[in-house]
Order: C-alpha cells, then sequence, then structure tokens
C-alpha cells in the first residue's frame, strides 16, 4: 500500500502526541477504576494492574508503534476503532484517507 497524502500525514503527525496521551489517559483511568476499595492484596492489585497495562500496551502498539507514512492509514484506523479519532477529526482528512480507515475498520 502507498502512503497517504502529504496533508494527511501532517495532520496525523501534529495529532500523534494528543492522541498518544489521550490512549494513556484511558489505560490509567480503568487502573483507576479497577480499585475503587482497598485491594485484598498487594498480589492481587498488582496482578489487575498489570492485566490492564498489558492489555494496553497492546492497543499502544497498534496505534503508535512504526507510524510512518506507509502504516499511516493503519494507525488512523486503530485510533479511530479505539475511540480516539472522532467523526468529526476523521473529516479533517481526505476523502480517499477516510474511505480506507472505514474499509480496515468494516
Amino acid at each position: 500500500m502507498r502512503g497517504i497524502a502529504e496533508k494527511d500525514w501532517k495532520r496525523l503527525r501534529a495529532k500523534r502526541d494528543d492522541k498518544l496521551n489521550r490512549a494513556c489517559e484511558n489505560i490509567l483511568s480503568r487502573v483507576k477504576a479497577a480499585f475503587p476499595e482497598q485491594p485484598s492484596g498487594n498480589h492481587a492489585a498488582y496482578l489487575a494492574i498489570w492485566d490492564i497495562i498489558h492489555e494496553g500496551d497492546a492497543g499502544i502498539g497498534e496505534m503508535f508503534d512504526d507510524l510512518k507514512r506507509s502504516t499511516a492509514v493503519f494507525k488512523l484506523a486503530a485510533w479511530h476503532r479505539h475511540g480516539l479519532l472522532s467523526e468529526d477529526e476523521l473529516k479533517e482528512f481526505s476523502d480517499e484517507t477516510q474511505a480506507i480507515i472505514r474499509s480496515i475498520n468494516e
């Protein structure tokens, strides 16, 4: 697959840090929500946190690792699938890029 249009690539790069921050925030929110009360033990708490972080790390990798023009549409599709790229934000990209992202996520 060829890379995305230059203007879409620039738009993605401009959004990258914010999207990474939001993805990490979502993971940390899940960690906090997992412990509304004092956990039953340190080991149980550690294992619960590890599970959340491990699962979240897989998502972070899918969305942000190996970011280059040839993988950009897959990263954007992952952002969209994980709720980091809203419909309004998706419309900021070219019609071609939008169509590819929608196709990937179907």
